[in-house]
């Protein structure tokens, strides 16, 4: 009895540590399960929105795919609709891809991993693998497809022909699936993936990669489409990537957007995904060498967040597979060559110097989830151009967005897996606040003043002083001791600071507010209250 209560206690422990956040995070994560009763658990799909309104195409709606020749993509399992879910009323309209246009042009409608991009009102996909009537086999689609998205959805809601807004051109260049679609200024950029004709099996060597990120413009008059400007950067041993993440970026230097691609798989010779990140800017590709990412190697949803305070570039990834995961009983990040799927939430940080590290979130998802879902920003949050979080204009706690669809697994490896019907909302809270230089005088010592006003309800001010360059912390506790917030973490130069604390997310009491840097550690009492 007295082991199986320490046990309970142990469990108790760990549930309650994945509430906890990180001192080192740059900011907090939150998950909140939500029910959208009759919306799609599908994965591997194209995806745009208009108006708040979110648009399914293509994808599947069973699991992870198998291996045996002829049922490792059932045709029956390929998503042959078009959803249109609308998340503010909590309804989902749909239409059969048949209904209005050709064989031809539906058939790489209803494949799986297409390449996909939206820009404004248009959705562009490429490629993609699935079921082609005309030679009744799996084959990669060489197709070029542009949608009109807010006419897409309205003809989708009402119930009239989707021909009209549907545009699609063959191109030897598009046949690719697997692989990642971004944009930077007037450029598309197809990066990586494969293709592979017939049936699918792991044994069949029927695959060949790109080992190609392309480069080209696209012209689209809402009648014809073209592709010019094209061009590529190959390397059979780098590029040879697939089912990977590439996510949008911002430069520190006047805060230029590019790329990063993380993971993918797989390296010659083995079975197992890539560490190292791309980069991919307009002036060229570069391989990073000197940062090996552990965590969460294949495509799955992500969050970016640009801190313009400090230059630092964040990049959360949402479970999906890994190379390693976070052993919860020896708190240590475990190797399996299996590449299983995980409930880990990771930040990859690229700061202003170029340096990268990753960190462990102690925020799990619920379940093993990630794999080909998708992260849906919400249109609210202040973000640049290519949806990338300005994490230092975020108020406080900020709800970020939803992580639809994906595989959801019942265990790590070889294992039973489903279409996700988990809707997760995600909420951020960022970890650093404005410092105010107050005066130009230096101090002869540290000093932490007491706050002002106190009581307060919900803004506070905290001022100090420190009379030599170094790295200083000034975070919060509660009543009971445990950790509440961090408002400076960095090195500051010799001077007097002022930051403010909103307490509107937490509860009335008192709390603790510590100084702390190498030489020095003052703590001063505070209330809150409501």
């Amino acid at each position: 009895m007295k082991n199986i209560c320490k046990l309970i206690f142990t469990i108790f422990l760990i549930c309650i540590s994945a509430r906890v956040y990180s001192d080192n995070d740059p900011y907090a994560i939150e998950l909140e399960r939500i029910n959208m009763p009759g919306a799609p658990a599908i994965h591997s799909f194209a995806f745009a929105e208009a108006d708040g309104k979110w648009l399914f195409i293509g994808g599947r709606t069973n699991g992870l795919h198998g291996f045996n020749p002829g049922n490792a993509f059932p045709k029956q399992y390929s998503n042959i609709n078009i959803f249109v879910v609308d998340p503010n009323t909590v309804q989902t309209y749909s239409r059969n891809i048949f209904s209005n246009i050709p064989y031809t042009m539906a058939d790489p409608l209803r494949s799986t991993n297409m390449q996909y991009y939206q820009d404004g009102n248009k959705l562009y996909m490429t490629g993609g693998y699935g079921f082609d009537s005309t030679s009744n086999g799996l084959i990669t689609f060489p197709t070029l497809t542009v949608v009109d998205v807010n006419e897409m959805i309205q003809a989708i809601i009402t119930g009239s022909s989707i021909a009209p807004y549907i545009r699609q051109i063959t191109d030897s260049r598009m046949q690719v699936c697997g692989g990642e679609m971004q944009k930077l200024g007037d450029y598309f950029y197809l990066i990586g993936g494969h293709k592979f004709m017939g049936n699918y099996s792991q044994t069949q060597n029927d695959q060949v990669y790109t080992d190609k990120i392309q480069k080209f413009k696209i012209t689209d008059n809402g009648v014809s489409v073209s592709i010019s400007d094209f061009s590529f950067y190959e390397d059979t041993t780098e590029y040879h990537r697939r089912d990977m993440n590439v996510v949008p970026a911002i430069n520190p230097v006047g805060t230029v957007p590019f790329l990063i691609l993380y993971g993918g798989v797989f390296i010659h010779g083995a079975d197992l995904p890539f560490l190292n990140p791309i980069y991919i800017d307009g002036s060229g590709v570069s391989v990073d060498n000197s940062f090996s990412q552990k965590m969460s190697q294949y495509t799955c949803s992500y969050l970016s967040a640009f801190d313009q305070s400090n230059g630092s570039m964040h990049t959360t990834l949402f479970g999906g597979m890994s190379l390693y995961y976070y052993n919860e009983i020896t708190q240590m990040q475990e190797y399996d060559s299996l590449v299983p799927f995980i409930n880990d939430i990771t930040t990859i940080t690229k700061n202003n110097s170029g340096v990268s590290e990753e960190r462990i979130s102690t925020t799990k998802l619920p379940a093993l989830l990630g794999t080909n879902a998708k992260f849906i920003l919400d249109g609210s949050v202040p973000q640049f151009g290519n949806k990338v979080i300005k994490l230092d204009e975020l108020p406080g706690r900020t709800f970020a967005g939803y992580i639809y669809g994906g595989i959801r697994a019942l265990l790590p490896n070889n294992t039973p897996s489903f279409p996700s019907d988990y809707i997760l909302k995600v909420y951020i809270t960022p970890k650093t606040v404005n410092i105010n230089h107050v005066g130009t005088t230096v101090p002869e010592k540290f000093e932490l003043y007491q706050n002002y006003p106190n009581p307060f309800n919900p803004v506070t001010n905290l001022e100090f002083g420190i009379p030599e360059f170094g790295f200083v912390t000034l975070k919060i506790y509660n009543v009971l001791g445990n950790y509440a917030a961090t408002l400076v973490n960095e090195n500051l130069s010799p001077g007097s600071y002022k930051v403010q604390w909103d307490g509107s997310n937490f509860s009335s009491g008192v709390y603790y507010y510590k100084l702390e840097s190498n030489s020095y550690s003052s703590t001063k009492k505070m209330f809150l209250l409501k």
